[in-house]
Order: C-alpha cells, then structure tokens, then sequence
C-alpha cells in the first residue's frame, strides 16, 4: 500500500522540485461515513475507541509527496490536515489516510482516544495544506458535538400496558434536535428491542413508545446519536404490566389428533383484575415440523364467560393453521408438555399458566399388529 502511494506521488509530482509550489488542493467537503446524507456533519468530541471518528474529506489535488525514494526505507509527506474554530487541532501524520487525489480519511481523536484530544464544541473549518504548497479550506465543514447524557426516563402517566403503545420521555442533556438516534431498551442475555417514533423535542427532551406486547422486565436504555456517540441508562426503564389473578385450567392434557376445548378460570385479588372481554391466549410449544423450536401459538374461539372464566379451543391437532381434514395432524402441537400458556386481557393486564401447570399434548398409541398365536410376526412375513 505504501509502494502504490509513493508511485502515485511520483508520477504527479514527476516535474516539480522541492523548490516548487504544488497544486492547490480544494476542500468541497466533509463526510461522517456514519451519517452521510447529513448537510452539516456533526464529530462527536468523545467516545471512538483509540483511534476517535472517522472523517472523509472530499476535494481535489490533494499531492502527497515521496520522501527518500532512493533509499530502501521510502517515505510519503501527506498533506496537512487542521480543523479551526473554537478550538485548532492539526491532524498527526499517523491519523491521515491518502487514498486518492480526491479524497483523505482522517481518525479525529477524541477525549476517550489514545493520546486524548477534546475538541470544543461549535463549527469548525477544514483546512488541507499539500507539502510543496498550496492551502484549500473549507469553512463551517463539520460541527462538534458533545456526546449525549440520559438522566431519567418518563413512564406513561397511567402506567405501562401490554395491549397499547406505551409513550414515554427520555430526559438529559446534549440531545441533537432534527437528528434521528437509534433507541433501544436493552437486557443482558435478549436481543436489543428498537424503539421507534422518536422525536428529539429539544436538547434535553426526547419522545419515543414502547411497542406494544414488549416482555415485562428491567431494561437499560440506550440512546445512540447518528454520528456515533452513545448514552446507556442502566434500569431506567421498569416495565411492568397490570396482572391478572392466579390462572388455572381444565382440562390439562389432550390428544394430539383433535383440538381441545378448555376452561380458563382468575381468581384476582387485591389490585389484581378479572378478565373484562375476551383475552388473548397462546400456548408456548413446538410444533410437529419444528419439535425443537419452543413457539407463540395463539388460541381459537376464545369467548369471555365471566370476570372469571373464558373458554377457548387449545390446537393440539391444528396449530398455527386452520383445522384441517388430515388425520394425522402433521401441522399440530409436537407431544409432550406440559406447556404454558399466556394470557392478554383488552385491559392492558396479563397473566399466565406455567409449565408446571400447564397443557400435555398426549401422543396417540401405535397399534402393533401380532399373529395369530399371539406372538409379533417375523420380519417380512405376510399378515393375514
């Protein structure tokens, strides 16, 4: 890589001399490759790793110049780099990048880099200088940020439900308005759960919800600016769900070639609450073509009789699909269990069976042929 940028500098500086003004190179502009469609980039003056961001300064004639090319240990002088404005900081020659005439990548450190440099926030202008001569620049090129803090989070004033959006505010600091940061609510050992509709209202205030159906539990809040700074909020969001009462069910068991009618009864107490229309209802099992993979498979015919009780059809035979004629089930629930069940009432509450109390799919017996003494036929013999 070194040998192609010294060739590349001979052959375009082959008639000038060290006592000759190279081109002038021409700044046009600055790109964050994190957020390329911004129209002013924005550097975060934290964060980065070791190395602090990336910046891609695009332009013109940027010449670098081979230094000892006779020797065997050839050099390049790259053009300077430096960024001014409420602070001045001249790139290093180990965090500029040639690539082409057109183009220069620079690592920016930041407070958190190797060595630390802290950039004072506010816009800065881009300058490029070509070591034989000649100075471009770009003025209000990029914008320096300070990365964003999270103090609180804002549950919804009613508290948080299972079966709506669930609105909240996101109060700190440092928040970019116009901008568009990922959210997501994080828990050791799950997958990131992405907010979305968010709006950052002002510098300290942003707007988001919480999907609904998201599992109950204590979850940090991540909020990442698109230039690349991040805030983590460890626990700031408690999602908790109003509950039903204790739930049971009969029958507990059935066979797995026909579905089953069942009874769900809640006994509430206290702040627990009775079903008000007809729930939701899923069985957490596998089925026959997947019999590893645990799945959400909703109820059938689920009707409310009381605060107390609702019926419902379990598909043991069916499962995701509609009943069908095959006799065998092929699509229905793989035996075994038990399994548990959960439960989402209209009123935002939910409950559930545990396994421990839950539904076994009981596998039909294979019927086995014997001969007529009673004793199992032998190995390709014919019945009569």
């Amino acid at each position: 890589m070194r040998l192609q940028v010294v060739t590349t500098a001979l052959l375009a500086l082959s008639a000038c001399s060290r006592t000759t003004e190279g081109p002038s190179p021409a700044v046009e502009r600055i790109v964050n490759p994190r957020a390329r469609v911004s129209e002013l980039p924005q550097l975060c003056n934290a964060q980065g790793g070791q190395t602090g961001w990336s910046l891609e300064v695009v332009g013109k004639r940027f010449t670098p110049v081979p230094g000892e090319a006779l020797t065997d240990t050839p050099t390049v002088e790259l053009p300077v780099v430096t960024l001014r404005g409420p602070s001045t900081y001249t790139l290093t020659r180990s965090q500029v990048f040639y690539v082409r005439p057109e183009l220069l990548v620079l690592n920016v450190p930041t407070r958190d880099s190797t060595p630390p440099v802290e950039l004072a926030p506010g816009t800065y202008e881009v300058e490029v200088a070509n070591p034989l001569g000649g100075t471009g620049s770009l003025p209000d090129a990029v914008r320096v940020v300070p990365p964003p803090t999270v103090t609180r989070v804002v549950p919804p004033v009613d508290g948080y439900t299972a079966t709506g959006t669930n609105p909240i505010v996101i109060e700190g600091s440092d928040f970019q308005p116009g901008s568009s940061p990922i959210i997501v609510l994080r828990r050791e050992g799950e997958t990131d759960l992405p907010l979305f509709f968010v709006t950052v209202v002002s510098t300290t205030r942003i707007e988001s919800e919480i999907p609904p159906g998201t599992p109950e539990g204590l979850y940090d809040l991540v909020v990442t600016q698109p230039e690349g700074c991040a805030d983590i909020a460890p626990g700031a969001v408690d999602l908790r769900y109003p509950h039903l009462g204790a739930l049971t069910l009969t029958p507990r068991s059935g066979g797995e070639l026909s579905n089953t009618s069942i009874r769900l009864f809640n006994a509430p107490t206290g702040d627990q609450r009775g079903f008000t229309d007809a729930p939701e209802l899923f069985v957490l099992a596998p089925l026959k073509t997947a019999p590893s993979v645990l799945q959400r498979i909703p109820l059938r015919a689920v009707r409310r009789v009381s605060a107390n009780e609702v019926t419902a059809e379990l598909p043991t035979c069916s499962g995701f699909e509609e009943p069908v004629s095959d006799p065998k089930c092929p699509n229905g629930l793989a035996p075994g269990g038990p399994y548990a069940l959960e439960v989402i009432d209209p009123s935002g509450a939910v409950g559930a069976v545990p396994a421990s109390e839950g539904f076994t799919v009981v596998a039909e017996p294979t019927a086995t042929r014997t001969s007529d003494d009673g004793a199992p036929p032998l190995p390709g013999a014919l019945l009569p």
